[in-house]
């Protein structure tokens, strides 16, 4: 089996890389991170591309014949909603979106013609929009009902599609944006000043990388692949609960687990 993993240098990625390749499947890693990518093993072939830039990715794609396509991108900045530059806004949309929907765009020919399948990992901001993370909610909300919306229209053509979500991940993902916090926020007088302090060491984990690459590879491998795999008891029942609450109440559950909330003190951190 041929399979494309995106966001091949990450932790997620890497990891599911590796888990395939390691079964016999031929595996293409791509990333924008050369360096992550020379860390594969020398039987994944690697590509370093913009994962952003339509005309690159057909190029890399065309005639290329596919079974799997795996979509492992992302990125995002710890920011309020009124801080967030307009250029961070983009970026981070591009990121976990714009990057997905090239791939899946050129990969889509080859993948009808053999029957084969798509696999998007999100994350479970985008069924619970956390603050300060407004533009990574947008865009993996965005993301899912880009999701929900190729399934439809495709499957009766004869490619599967599989959404993983997962909540928080330890793979340096939610502290690298933690360090940026500082930085970008300086204002020690702003109105989110004493938000942002709390942010310093973020390292949320509300499961372990090695259950999402499970997940993950299940969803590629199985015969009848699942719609949703929601990975880690928060991914699936924080959502539940924040519906069925209304939503005043529901606001100020999200707030409690934030850095410095109640349950931010007392869960998976």
């Amino acid at each position: 089996m041929r399979v494309l993993v995106t966001g091949a240098a990450g932790g997620i990625g890497g990891g599911v890389a590796r888990a395939l390749a390691a079964a016999g499947h031929d595996v293409i890693g791509v990333d924008r991170d050369a360096a992550g990518l020379a860390t594969l093993p020398e039987t994944v072939s690697t590509h370093a591309l913009d994962l952003r830039d339509g005309d690159a990715v057909a190029a890399l794609l065309a005639d290329r014949e596919l079974d799997r396509v795996v979509s492992c991108v992302g990125g995002y900045e710890i920011a309020a909603v009124e801080d967030t530059a307009v250029d961070s806004f983009r970026r981070q949309l591009d990121t976990n979106l714009t990057a997905v929907h090239t791939v899946v765009r050129a990969a889509l020919p080859s993948l009808r013609k053999r029957g084969g399948r798509i696999v998007v990992v999100g994350s479970m901001v985008g069924s619970t929009a956390l603050p300060y993370h407004g533009a990574y909610s947008a865009a993996k909300a965005g993301l899912r009902g880009y999701v929900d919306a190729l399934r439809r229209e495709i499957e009766p053509h004869g490619v599967t599609v599989a959404f993983v979500e997962p909540g928080p991940v330890p793979t340096g993902f939610n502290e690298r944006a933690a360090a940026g916090v500082a930085e970008r926020n300086a204002d020690p007088e702003g109105p989110y000043a004493d938000a942002y302090r709390a942010f310093e060491g973020y390292a949320p984990a509300a499961t372990d990388v090695e259950t999402v690459v499970e997940r993950v590879v299940a969803a590629v491998t199985a015969d009848r692949p699942r719609a949703v795999y929601r990975v880690s008891p928060r991914a699936r029942w924080l959502p539940r609960i924040v519906a069925a609450l209304p939503d005043r109440l529901a606001d100020r559950l999200v707030r409690a687990g934030l850095p410095g909330g109640i349950l931010g003190r007392l869960i998976d951190r």
